[in-house]
């Protein structure tokens, strides 16, 4: 039994050396991918062009190939879209792109692009979207952006942009902006995103908006998402979202959302997506509240207040398919309300206190594809017997 227990320890040791190497090499490109929820990055394949290409854009096509960017065509041949993530632009690509006079999305993320260079862009009358995510642009680059009246999605996140800068834009419509971790930013700008009547989709991580704010989105009444991570909105701030029907997908992770703000969100009828891990003024009471949404799909509870008692609210969620309990003050007390939710297939429980038995039920789940039960007290012999028994089973034993 010592031999086998040795075995079992030294095996456990390599695969956390493996695994520790595997983080390490994944890490960045995680935390890329994390930085927003939506819209999420298409991956393009790089296409060939032929003969129905236009002439006029036949050089600036040829030049992006050569430099080895991914593009993307429309039907008729015409370059729709274009690629640029992480490169390093010249001049000549610049000239290049200003050449397609039928570009619908740009994507720009991480490059060296310039406030200069988007001058430059200025006649793509057709572009509706254009992805400035973490690049050095200022209010400046968006003095040319508001000349493009075609645009509907612009991504800013990361970005060097103010208040001043985003008034330029209050003449478009558009139907979704991601200004995350601009800090600058405040309730000036929410104010100008409130008024545009077309407006559907807002990302605000870590700026400076409060309730004030807020009612400023009161008639946006197409909104369907909102995420303003990491700030200082209430129940207060919420209220003022209660008429607003369309609302799908609400990301609040680590803001100041309470109980009121919970009562709020519990009666809006099409939420399907719900994020509040860290936000801890909300109490098990008030979490027990997010129970009244029977179509939510996908919740996170990560570091919240959550406990046995909320879990018995939370039973009739039989909807979700993602539900993340990480680090909250659950036992095997929940393990009725989880059985409940047969249409899971992703459930984090690493960091509770359920026991081995409970792990072999949840693992009979019909639809569970993984499972992370990192941090807990969970048997090497049950990790094996959930294996044996689900192939289709991913068990998540530890992590970084």
């Amino acid at each position: 039994m010592y031999q086998f227990r040795s075995i079992r320890t030294f095996s456990f040791s390599i695969a956390l050396i493996l695994l520790a190497g595997y983080h390490i090499c994944t890490h960045r490109t995680q935390a890329k991918a994390s930085e927003s929820t939506f819209p999420a990055d298409e991956k393009l394949p790089v296409e060939s062009f032929d003969s129905k290409a236009s002439l006029a854009d036949q050089d600036s096509v040829d030049i992006l190939l050569k430099a080895g960017f991914k593009l993307k065509r429309a039907a008729n041949g015409e370059v729709s879209e274009v690629d640029l993530t992480d490169a390093q632009i010249d001049s000549q690509i610049v000239d290049a792109l200003a050449e397609l006079e039928n570009l619908g999305i740009l994507r720009l993320r991480r490059t060296n692009i310039s406030d200069e260079d988007l001058g430059k862009l200025e006649g793509l009358t057709r572009l509706r979207m254009i992805d400035l995510r973490n690049t050095n642009i200022t209010d400046e680059g968006l003095s040319s952006l508001a000349k493009l009246k075609s645009l509907v999605d612009i991504q800013l996140e990361k970005s060097k942009i103010t208040d001043s800068g985003v008034a330029k834009l209050a003449d478009l419509k558009l139907k979704s902006i991601n200004f995350n971790y601009c800090t600058t930013i405040s309730n000036e700008s929410l104010r100008v995103i409130g008024a545009i009547p077309t407006i559907e989709q807002i990302q605000l991580d870590y700026t400076k908006i409060d309730d004030k704010g807020m009612a400023a989105l009161a008639n946006a009444k197409r909104l369907k998402r909102l995420r303003i991570r990491g700030t200082d909105v209430t129940g207060e701030g919420l209220a003022h979202l209660s008429n607003l029907t369309e609302i799908a997908r609400l990301n609040l992770r680590d803001s100041s959302v309470d109980d009121a703000g919970l009562e709020v969100i519990s009666a809006m009828p099409k939420i399907n997506y719900l994020d509040i891990s860290e936000c801890r003024l909300a109490t098990p009471e008030g979490i027990a509240k997010i129970g009244k949404l029977p179509g939510l799909e996908y919740l996170s509870l990560w570091e919240t207040k959550t406990n046995d008692a909320t879990m018995e609210s939370l039973g009739n969620l039989r909807n979700l398919q993602t539900l993340i309990l990480k680090a909250t003050n659950i036992s095997d007390q929940s393990l009725p309300a989880l059985l409940k939710m047969t249409n899971l297939v992703d459930l984090d429980v690493a960091g509770t206190q359920l026991s081995d038995d409970s792990f072999l039920a949840l693992g009979k789940l019909p639809r569970l594809k993984k499972m992370n039960v990192a941090n807990t007290r969970i048997g090497f012999d049950v990790i094996d017997e959930l294996s044996d028994s689900r192939e289709d089973l991913q068990v998540i034993e530890f992590e970084n």
